[in-house]
């Protein structure tokens, strides 16, 4: 971890992250979240969404992924999130997962970031922003 704090606003990562039906029912299991919706396609099929959906903590976990691995990268502190769902994520689909700095507090070492999960087709799915700490 660098103790340099050189981000400016504007500045920002992308990563592509394909979500399996195993993915999806790795995170079910593991967080004990079986609705049907998730993980039954004939559920699915009958509901208003026709297609299993991702959960939409898995998709805030890809956010994690992002800020504590690749940007701003490891030992930064996750602090908050807020999230709005605009469309779902289907099983077995690409997303896009964006981080873009919105404002920087140099004095407390904090960033704002907008965070949005973007679909195959270039729609965001989900929006929000995130607050971090790098500490030094």
């Amino acid at each position: 971890m660098t103790t340099d704090f050189s981000y400016r606003t504007g500045d920002g990562f992308s990563i592509e992250r394909h979500i399996s039906a195993e993915d999806v029912k790795k995170f079910a299991e593991v967080v004990g979240d079986l609705n049907p919706i998730h993980l039954d396609s004939d559920f699915a099929e009958r509901s208003f969404f026709k297609k299993r959906l991702v959960h939409g903590a898995f998709l805030g976990g890809l956010i994690s992924k992002v800020l504590g691995m690749d940007y701003p990268g490891q030992g930064t502190i996750y602090i908050s999130q807020n999230s709005l769902f605009k469309r779902p994520v289907y099983v077995d689909t690409t997303v896009k997962v964006e981080v873009k700095v919105a404002e920087v507090i140099t004095a407390k070492r904090r960033l704002i970031l907008d965070t949005n999960i973007l679909n195959e087709n270039n729609e965001v799915c989900l929006t929000g922003s995130a607050v971090v700490w790098i500490p030094e």
